[in-house]
């Protein structure tokens, strides 16, 4: 009886334990890799400030039909280390919201020559055609360079997380990222408690407990494991419908990643639940005698 007891709490125990460790690490991972430097990391990786440059020079290829600037007034001034600087921008002020809870608040650094080459192309357009300079050509004047830091900073914003706030996404994740490390801390917990009690309920053949950790660690692996190589293995976030390169570059990059550090994580599950089911088998074997009744689960 009391045997059947422990096989029964043993099961539900080691059955919560496949969820627990499947959880825990989909938080760990999410603490570790969803952070300001590793998202800066990976557009850099990707070169992401290549793909910007291509679409911006673009924008102000085709807006020049409309407005009569010329586009090297904007891309002789804008180069690939200032965009660099604008996509960490985006990417700093979306995680101080996240941390403080608060409305994201983004501030482009300055560019002193994008400001003086429209100054020069307006002064140079006024003094041609005896335009007039009053308020109303000053207000044309700061109009345009609020325009031309929004147009650029709207491609540097990569991840888009502007969207992201101004439809309220960020601020809801902001309550779940506060909590990230306690999130964290109590999933390990709940593993370390539950390993404990079988630990406690097989106590009198504490090695098979093992066995229990060794089945759950190996079907939290597969269970895992097994839709991450299929992401991977057809390249499933290929099929995302985005039409900006430098913005699907950077959302299939940053899923790929995680996707194939949860794969990493859950091929570990297999390999540590395989080997511990084999010593345990190799153990129980050098328990049995023969004459003797095969130690029990």
């Amino acid at each position: 009886m009391k045997k059947a007891t422990a096989y029964l709490f043993s099961l539900i125990f080691s059955v919560i334990l496949v969820f627990m460790l499947i959880a825990g690490s989909a938080v760990l991972l999410v603490d570790i890799n969803v952070s300001e430097k590793k998202l800066n990391d990976l557009s850099l990786k990707e070169g992401l400030e290549s793909k910007i440059y291509t679409e911006i020079e673009k924008y102000y290829s085709d807006k020049y039909n409309t407005t009569g600037i010329p586009a090297d007034v904007y891309m002789s001034a804008i180069d690939k280390s200032y965009i660099i600087s604008c996509e960490k921008a985006y990417i700093k002020a979306a995680f101080d919201s996240l941390k403080n809870r608060s409305k994201m608040k983004v501030s482009l650094p300055k560019n002193k020559k994008l400001e003086e080459n429209i100054d020069s192309f307006f002064n140079d357009f006024a003094d041609k055609n005896d335009y007039k300079k009053d308020d109303k050509f000053e207000l044309k004047l700061r109009t345009s360079k609020d325009e031309a830091y929004s147009s650029i900073g709207s491609f540097c914003d990569v991840y888009k997380f502007s969207a992201m706030n101004n439809h309220g996404v960020l601020s809801k994740l902001s309550k779940v990222y506060s909590y990230r490390l306690i999130m964290t801390v109590a999933a390990l917990s709940a593993v370390i408690v539950i390993i404990l009690l079988l630990v406690f309920i097989n106590r009198r053949k504490k090695i098979t407990t093992m066995y229990w950790c060794g089945i759950s660690s190996l079907i939290a692996g597969i269970i895992g494991g097994c839709p991450s190589v299929y992401l991977i293995a057809t390249k499933f976030y290929d099929s995302f419908s985005i039409k900006q390169p430098a913005v699907f570059t950077a959302f299939t990059s940053a899923m790929y990643r995680y996707t194939e550090a949860f794969m990493a994580v859950h091929i570990a599950f297999v390999v540590i639940g395989i080997t511990m089911i084999v010593i345990y088998g190799v153990i129980h074997d050098k328990k049995t005698y023969p004459g003797t009744k095969p130690t029990e689960i």
